[in-house]
């Protein structure tokens, strides 16, 4: 395991990772993006195992302490080094909404869309199973048309610009790029495109090798 070391991001680019490259840039925090090529055999090899034992992105450390899971390093990253920026704490009325997208954007919709990429092309042709590929596209077909009644006029989920909207535009990330952004309604699209027009977005998802 890596030690000693300041906040260090270990980086594949369009996964998972992406958001806490994202969140670094939004945050204007000082620290080390290590961008490495997304190789899946790679990822089960010793080296990267003493990283991350799951075999999965991302691999943060803060001096040596390491943090595995996306969600949880962006709201660690502004509460303890940019004064609670972008988050909401429990003093806030959008404390709740703000803790449902954070949680949405992985728990709620992640998941499927997970199912569908598998069931559609990740997964090899022997085990893809239609029913799942059927039932992944329909359970995440709710969760857009959730989340385009939800933005009503809003221009992000909540009053503004959050981390939540890094959680949940991850996902429609993945949408787009696994050509499934036909399913985005006329205000999820615009929302995404509003996302995609931040600088901080534009900085992360340039990151190559």
């Amino acid at each position: 395991m890596e030690a000693t070391m300041a906040l260090k991001l270990i980086h594949f680019p369009m996964t998972r990772s992406l958001r806490v490259a994202w969140a670094i840039f939004e945050l204007d925090l000082d620290a080390e993006i290590e961008t490495r090529p997304f190789d899946r055999a790679k990822l089960k090899e010793p080296d990267y195992l003493a990283l991350n034992p799951l075999g999965k992105t991302p691999v943060f450390f803060d001096y040596g302490k390491r943090m595995i899971e996306s969600v949880a390093i962006i709201e660690y990253l502004a509460n303890k080094y940019a004064g609670g920026a972008l988050s909401r704490n429990a003093s806030q009325e959008e404390y709740g909404d703000y803790l449902q997208w954070m949680q949405f954007g992985e728990a709620g919709m992640g998941g499927y869309v997970n199912q569908l990429l598998g069931h559609s092309f990740l997964l090899p042709e022997e085990h893809r199973i239609t029913s799942m590929l059927q039932w992944a596209t329909g359970e995440m077909q709710n969760c857009l048309a959730f989340l385009e009644n939800s933005l009503d006029d809003r221009d992000y989920l909540l009053e503004d610009f959050s981390l939540a909207d890094i959680s949940v535009g991850y996902v429609l990330f993945l949408l787009k790029v696994s050509r499934n952004g036909k399913f985005m309604g006329e205000r999820v699209s615009a929302y995404f495109d509003r996302l995609r027009a931040r600088e901080a977005w534009t900085r992360a998802s340039a990151l190559q090798p």
